[in-house]
């Protein structure tokens, strides 16, 4: 009896792959060295070829980390159970504790800015500064984004649950930022970019690694962040991105800055506003969640002789408008 032999599906490149997961390179080297998965094929020069099969995976737990669950606790399961939950209603399965957040929610809705202001301190002793950014702060701004999309709340109460959290994490950083760490880390916004929480998230969580963050503020022209980059010596540049900020002025804005940067500077973008950016851009680390910060901090301590991080990830959140 003669067996028909199955056919050959060639794999994709890892550019390719990036390009239809969503997932960085940096983010799928990681992966594989710290939870063997993917495992990819090398072809004849030796670079990476990802199965369909693989892909096919890839994309679905990139789906269920835009939803709220970490790659950690994702690519431990087998398909049945990553099948589970994706079909599981988005909201149900995705927070972990929704009369929490039901809480948080009630505060921010009646203004009860005082219990707020305790209870965001009263947390972040309780879980320490990175937990608690990841666990309460990323998911509760999820919460009120989608809140005030759906017209639950007005504009008054998001800026004043944005403004609360601000005024903490100010607070808090002002006593935290070190003066030494490495990597350098310059954090700003583009001109037109007036949300800061997101830098300030991200200061916060990089403290905790022993970054040093050299905090800008919003809206800076590209030409002071050069200079500005150029004086503080810095290893990085880090920008953020909220949701209402133009997809095609963020790529246009990333190019621009990295042609006037120099080479030995890196350049980061963050936030909602990248998940629109699916064309990689030469020379930027484009990280929509938090997952892609830390990749790109362990990428750049491993290049440099610095021991790779590792830490809790969850999606970066959208940032309220």
């Amino acid at each position: 009896m003669i067996t028909e032999a199955m056919p050959f599906v060639p794999g994709l490149p890892i550019s390719s792959v990036e390009r239809e997961t969503g997932l960085s390179k940096d983010t799928l080297r990681v992966w594989e060295r710290r939870y063997g998965f993917p495992t990819p094929e090398r072809d004849a020069n030796g670079e990476r070829l990802y199965a369909p099969m693989q892909v096919q995976r890839l994309t679905q737990i990139k789906r269920l980390m835009d939803r709220g669950y970490r790659p950690g606790k994702l690519l431990a399961l087998d398909d049945a159970a990553l099948a589970a939950l994706d079909e599981a209603r988005p909201g149900v399965l995705a927070s972990p504790n929704v009369q929490h957040l039901d809480n948080w929610m009630h505060l921010v809705e009646t203004h009860d800015s005082e219990a707020l202001q305790r209870q965001f301190y009263r947390e972040m002793g309780k879980l320490g500064l990175a937990s608690f950014v990841l666990d309460i702060v990323a998911p509760l701004i999820t919460r009120v984004g989608e809140a005030w999309s759906r017209n639950e709340i007005g504009i008054f109460e998001e800026h004043l649950f944005s403004q609360h959290l601000e005024k903490m994490f100010r607070s808090v950083l002002a006593n935290m930022s070190p003066q030494q760490g490495s990597p350098r880390l310059l954090l700003t916004t583009l001109s037109g970019e007036e949300h800061t929480l997101g830098l300030l998230m991200v200061e916060a969580l990089m403290v905790v690694e022993d970054v040093c963050p050299v905090l800008l503020g919003p809206q800076t022209p590209i030409d002071e962040i050069v200079r500005a980059a150029q004086l503080k010596q810095v290893d990085a540049v880090c920008l953020s991105f909220s949701s209402a900020y133009s997809p095609t002025l963020s790529a246009q804005g990333l190019r621009d800055l990295r042609q006037m940067l120099p080479a030995g500077i890196e350049l980061w973008a963050g936030g909602y506003g990248v998940k629109a950016i699916r064309k990689p851009i030469d020379g930027v680390c484009l990280m929509p969640e938090f997952q892609g910060l830390y990749d790109c901090l362990a990428k750049w301590r491993t290049q440099h002789g610095y021991e790779p991080v590792s830490a809790s990830v969850i999606s970066l959140p959208a940032t309220p408008k």
